[in-house]
């Protein structure tokens, strides 16, 4: 049997597999709210969206699902953005709609400028330093800034 169960003398013990599948559901937690809600958290708080469009027979993408994004929610790098998930075997429509995904993994972030949203994508698979480095290009206020002052001249 896979599960959690009640042993004698008031102590619980784990099936092996079941301790499997909760931590994996634990790695998990970073993309767990739908991408429907995530986008209008979004709109409403003005904090960045990043959607991990993948597929599940996709190696690269349980890579990034996994274990890159994860690691990057317990170090707080994810802290002020919203994310979730598109699976493209669940969602091939609302996919192409947000972007023309050709390869798979793809992160796409929505990053709210001075008068609209802007879209930044990194393609394929990419360690968490490479993450973080997309991220903090395409959230941090100094970067926007200079770009903005850049576009002036």
């Amino acid at each position: 049997m896979i599960g959690w169960y009640a042993s004698s003398g008031g102590r619980i013990a784990v099936n092996p597999h079941a301790l499997v599948i909760a931590l994996q559901l634990c790695l998990a937690s970073w993309s767990s709210q739908g991408y429907d809600k995530a986008y209008h958290q979004s709109l409403e708080s003005g904090k960045p969206l990043l959607v991990l469009v993948g597929a599940d027979w996709c190696g690269a993408c349980q890579v990034m699902k996994r274990r890159v994004m994860p690691k990057l929610d317990e170090e707080g790098a994810l802290r002020d953005i919203h994310c979730t998930e598109l699976n493209l075997a669940d969602d091939q429509e609302l996919a192409n709609r947000i972007s023309r995904v050709n390869t798979i993994p793809c992160l796409i972030l929505f990053t709210k400028t001075e008068n609209k949203w802007q879209k930044s994508e990194l393609v394929g698979m990419h360690n968490q330093k490479a993450v973080k480095a997309f991220l903090n290009k395409h959230t941090s206020p100094a970067v926007a800034t200079k770009t903005v002052q850049k576009r002036k001249r």
